[in-house]
């Protein structure tokens, strides 16, 4: 068989493989795929492949160190190096945190492999054999990995649009939840070569074929039961939020109402007064009336007004809820809290509604910490822009904060058990590309800033 011909079908097979995996992946995480993010991770793939083969040719003589688990020991490192690679290729080009990205490349891993080993088997164990080296290289090689890659496309495929990425994320809400699907993937991921290096000569009939695609199918839907569990149980917690935070709308419309009432009533008194003054032809006194009048009813009501104008303005009644429910906590603590939404806060962010919630809950529960104990101001603005919504979150303090250090895990100005929800906050902002976030000091206010992109029509 011609060199030539011999190297094209390692390219081809090496390329059909890794468009295979990567389609997968990044359909398993509902990102599309691009070409650039996908050359990135051909190059760190051969790059893998290579330094592999290189290295089994220096350790090949020095197998002795490892007995017969060498072969086992090198191909457990080099799928795990591998599926790395693909991980920090997702994080870096679509904004996927890195334990997602290698989870999702390590049950593509497992998906592809396995057609791949079962097709290659049967291919090699029942094929006839045939005159043609060309044929027979095109049914046990090429025909394995057209099959995988079908596969991956088609999976790739559904995911996406079963909205699958969605109930993905939920699986790492925690770090317990985290340490289990990544280990267990891992585990899946090296399942064939287990099963390889333990079993060798294991002979391919139906019921092989059939346990193995069976394998694919409750793995997949494992995944899709364990990422709808955690997400469904993530719901019933954000139900319970905003039914708390609903409560809270209501006492601030009960609150308003009764100072209405106080107005009325004192107001019935005032005109009182102002009736005979007007008898009497007093203009001045009429002047001075309505002048504190006018004060009056700006220090009763005013602010309460402007809020609930601020509150309507947002159309996302989650968002606007959580406000609520902070602006009350604020009056509580004798914190002035003042909210500016100029413009009609709609659903058109590219970041999902719960994640903004946990995000801005994170900023104002963050801001309420620092403020001095007297006199504490916070001032929360949120402007719809036509291409952005910008955010912002200013509170004064007590202690100044080191802007070097506050992005540091656990960085706090109020000693221990303070200061986690930062590192919560990037993680959220990082999922999303075009989300940019800034943090300074100006006058006495510490402010932090977020920029988030709108959806295209």
């Amino acid at each position: 068989m011609p060199f030539a011909f011999r190297i094209s079908v390692i390219i081809f097979v090496f390329i059909l493989s890794g468009l295979g995996m990567f389609w997968l992946a990044v359909g398993i995480v509902g990102k599309k795929v691009r070409t650039r993010p996908f050359l990135i991770y051909a190059a760190c793939s051969c790059a893998v492949y290579v330094l592999s083969v290189v290295l089994s040719s220096w350790f090949v003589e020095e197998e002795f160190l490892f007995g017969p688990y060498f072969s086992l020991l090198f191909a457990v490192i080099g799928y795990t190096v591998e599926a790395a690679a693909l991980g920090l290729v997702v994080r870096k080009c679509y904004g996927i945190p890195f334990v997602q990205g290698l989870t999702a490349a390590m049950l593509s891993h497992f998906i592809i492999y396995t057609v791949d080993d079962v097709v290659s088997a049967a291919t090699k164990a029942y094929s006839p054999v045939f005159g043609g080296m060309y044929l027979y290289t095109f049914i046990t090689i090429v025909l394995p990995k057209l099959w995988g890659f079908f596969i991956a496309f088609l999976a790739a495929y559904v995911l996406c649009k079963s909205g699958f990425y969605r109930y993905f994320a939920a699986l790492f809400s925690g770090r317990f939840k985290t340490v289990v699907i990544v280990a267990v993937s891992w585990i899946f991921m090296l399942f064939w070569t287990f099963i390889d290096f333990f079993y060798p000569n294991t002979e391919p009939n139906a019921l092989y074929a059939l346990f193995f695609f069976s394998l694919i199918t409750v793995v997949l839907l494992w995944v899709q039961f364990m990422a709808m569990y955690t997400a469904g149980q993530e719901k019933i917690h954000v139900q319970e939020e905003t039914i708390a935070q609903q409560q809270s709308h209501m006492e601030l419309l009960e609150e308003l109402q009764q100072e209405i009432r106080a107005f009325r009533h004192d107001v019935t008194n005032l005109f009182s007064g102002l009736t005979l003054q007007a008898q009497e032809g007093d203009l001045d006194g009429i002047q001075e009336f309505m002048k504190k009048t006018s004060s009056y009813f700006d220090e009763k009501l005013g602010n309460e007004i402007k809020q609930m104008d601020c509150l309507n303005n947002i159309q996302l009644y989650p968002i606007r809820s959580l406000l609520t429910t902070k602006l009350a906590a604020m009056r509580q603590k004798h914190i002035q809290g003042a909210l500016e939404v100029l413009y009609p806060v709609q659903e058109k962010q590219v970041m999902e509604t719960a994640d903004f919630l946990r995000g801005l809950g994170i900023l104002i529960d963050n801001a309420i910490e620092a403020v001095p104990s007297k006199d504490g101001q916070i001032r929360l603005v949120l402007l719809q822009e036509e291409r952005e919504l910008y955010v912002a979150v200013v509170n004064n303090y007590e202690a100044e904060p080191d802007l070097n250090a506050i992005s540091e895990k656990g960085y706090t100005t109020k000693g221990a058990g303070h200061g986690t929800g930062l590192s919560s906050y990037r993680k959220i902002i990082s999922r999303y590309p075009g989300c940019v976030t800034r943090t300074y000091l100006r006058d006495g206010f510490f402010v932090q800033e977020l920029r988030m992109p709108v959806q295209s029509a």
